[in-house]
């Protein structure tokens, strides 16, 4: 199954969160297990450099690059798990500000539904982020669901693959 996105948007029509759905070809049990090993992520998603953990409290560092720029973000988020059921990575500090990841697993025939919602403050990534969004504003609108799609496909090929 291809992936749904709902694009949330605040009262001035702008992009705030995604929220992606998709039916991964895996029982729940496998998915689980990509979803909840976070010390795995930088092998498995777009643009994430290292994961550290210590109890429920992750640190992520991100790489973004565009030719021959790199800029690197870094954020603590707290790891709130629904053992088999949600994983939700709620920001405690750095960037990007505001960061919310939510997995939702729903065991259905033929697999396992995964609901992505990723939310955060787009404006607090960086000048060069800002140089983009300032000359091309369209770009706003495809982060958080670009987001939510390399997300749940790092997850469905994992889980996928996985045996």
């Amino acid at each position: 199954m291809n992936p749904t996105v709902e694009v949330e948007l605040d009262s001035a029509h702008q992009p705030i969160a995604a929220t992606g759905t998709q039916i991964i070809a895996a029982p729940r049990e496998r998915v689980w297990r990509a979803l909840s090993d976070v010390e795995a992520y930088p092998g498995l998603v777009p643009m994430l450099h290292k994961v550290k953990r210590v109890g429920d409290r992750v640190t992520v560092s991100l790489r973004f690059r565009i030719s021959l720029f790199s800029t690197g973000f870094e954020f603590t988020a707290d790891a709130i798990r629904d053992e088999g059921k949600t994983l939700e990575l709620r920001w405690v500090a750095g960037e990007p500000r505001a960061l919310n990841l939510r997995f939702e697993l729903e065991e259905v025939p033929g697999g396992c539904k995964v609901r992505a919602r990723v939310s955060f403050d787009v404006d607090s990534l960086g000048w060069l982020t800002r140089y983009f969004l300032k000359h091309h504003p369209e770009i706003r609108f495809g982060i958080f669901p670009g987001t939510a799609c390399a997300l749940l496909d790092s997850f469905r090929r994992a889980s996928e693959l996985q045996k």
